[in-house]
């Protein structure tokens, strides 16, 4: 399912009648008004996505414009258990009490979107500060204000490929896609297009061996993985797993499909 939100910048939005949905509280702070503008910006190419995961659950991202995956929802028995998650994250996530910004067992932090009832309905990616986790809950919190009701909704992408595309800093990033729509692996940014296709290249050369893959436990219960080259430079971010053997299960996809033949699409 893909909620896409472009254009929405400018359009004001009802408030959201969900059960799930919390008292909103006031936003009035310098740091709320800097990531509404950040969020207006990312609104023209952000969306939601579900797909069915390798151990057989569902789940949705909520994806930046920049090609990052915000947020990723747990594990459901039913798409369509998934699709009103997103829908209720869409209630939750527009109260900052709802967020909670902590500190990953590497040193990174990171942030979880709790309903009311205490259940984590989204955590996001790993960050290199608390600065920028904070960044980043504003942000979602922004983008989820600026997502229309009864927006057009689209089964996610279903193809084995990377994707190149320029985010809203307009620098290039590519992502690699597995054939069930779940997004494997994402790139840094680069200010130069050429240096994207080149980080593809390296993602070929060292992804068929299971040995250039790292996991590590990220935060309690979750662990992540990244695909290094021989000098220790991180070449690509895969997603954050909820136990270690999906995190296993997810290098030895990834191997199979660096093995293989794979075509490029530019976004």
């Amino acid at each position: 399912m893909t909620l896409n939100i472009r254009a929405l910048a400018l359009v004001a939005v009802a408030a959201l009648s969900l059960s799930a949905t919390a008292c909103t509280a006031p936003v009035d702070t310098s740091d709320e008004v800097e990531a509404e503008e950040t969020a207006q910006l990312l609104s023209k190419s952000a969306y939601f996505e579900t797909f069915e995961g390798m151990d057989g659950q569902y789940y949705f991202h909520l994806m930046a414009a920049n090609g990052a995956n915000v947020l990723r929802s747990e594990g459901y028995v039913s798409r369509s258990n998934a699709e009103r998650g997103a829908q209720a994250l869409m209630g939750i996530a527009r109260d900052k009490r709802n967020f909670e910004v902590l500190e990953a067992k590497n040193g990174e932090f990171y942030f979880n979107v709790v309903s009311p009832n205490g259940e984590i309905v989204g955590t996001s990616e790993l960050y290199a500060s608390k600065s920028n986790a904070d960044r980043g809950a504003r942000t979602v919190r922004s983008l989820v204000r600026l997502i229309a009701i009864g927006a057009e909704a689209k089964a996610a992408p279903q193809r084995e490929t990377f994707e190149i595309f320029k985010g809203e800093d307009r620098k290039t990033y590519f992502r690699l896609r597995a054939g069930n729509g779940e997004i494997m692996l994402a790139s840094q940014g680069y200010t130069a297009k050429s240096s994207a296709w080149k980080g593809i290249d390296s993602v070929m050369e060292n992804g068929s061996t299971e040995g250039r893959f790292q996991t590590f436990e990220a935060y309690d219960g979750g662990w992540g993985v990244r695909l290094v080259a021989k000098n220790g430079e991180i070449i690509a971010r895969g997603e954050t797993y909820s136990t270690k053997s999906n995190a296993t299960r997810a290098v030895r996809r990834l191997t199979e499909i660096l093995g293989g033949e794979l075509t490029v699409t530019e976004l």
